[in-house]
């Protein structure tokens, strides 16, 4: 498994800039027509089966999706770490290319007080090798004397050269199934610190996926 972090300090206000994306000579433009979305499931303590329904749309170039039930805390009475794993058929692409994931979004609220740590897990890989897996780690922290709470957006961003590339795409069209396991995991050395992930007063979990090409 290979592991990319990023750690975001915020103090007051401040906005931490997005990770920036690398790219490499290998990755090549989109083919002419994507794929086609199959079917997409769900599993995980962050979406149960008998939760809150989901919303997706977007298409496979702009996939995008809600998550209701995603809910972490520190103190409270929500599991301090939750995770929700999608998992994407995909058929109908064009021979002689793969596709890898490039970046997810992931828009929730955030309320941490002094102490508590937020730390973001994004890991993919395709059923067809799932021992070639690529991971992504992203942090925040509060300000050490006061408690940050506000809608956030987390970058995680995956460089070509060490992304997770869905076999080739042979005569018909078949690309596999992409699993993209999201996790919020919230940590303290302060016992009697609050700490919260999930949705907000008018908003609830999102996840927004991008692409890269190559071909093969």
């Amino acid at each position: 498994m290979r592991i990319f972090s990023l750690t975001l300090l915020f103090a007051g206000c401040t906005a931490a800039a997005p990770q920036k994306i690398l790219t490499s000579p290998e990755a090549s433009e989109a083919p002419f027509s994507p794929p086609t979305i199959q079917s997409v499931s769900f599993s995980g303590n962050g979406c149960p089966q008998d939760g809150g329904k989901r919303r997706v749309w977007g298409g496979f170039e702009h996939f995008s999706f809600t998550l209701p039930d995603f809910v972490a805390t520190y103190g409270g009475s929500k599991p301090k770490s939750v995770n929700c794993q999608a998992h994407m058929n995909l058929a109908g692409g064009e021979p002689g290319w793969q596709v890898a994931l490039k970046d997810v979004w992931t828009k929730g609220h955030v309320e941490l007080e002094p102490n508590v740590k937020l730390s973001q897990y994004v890991t993919t890989y395709y059923s067809q090798d799932a021992a070639n897996t690529i991971s992504t780690v992203q942090s925040l922290s509060s300000p050490s004397n006061s408690t940050f709470s506000r809608d956030v957006t987390l970058h995680a961003g995956i460089p070509s050269e060490s992304a997770v590339w869905s076999p080739c795409t042979g005569r018909n069209g078949y690309v596999g199934i992409l699993n993209v396991n999201f996790r919020i995991a919230l940590t303290s050395t302060n016992a009697a610190s609050y700490g919260y992930y999930g949705g907000g007063k008018n908003s609830t979990v999102t996840e927004r996926w991008a692409w890269q090409w190559r071909r093969c």
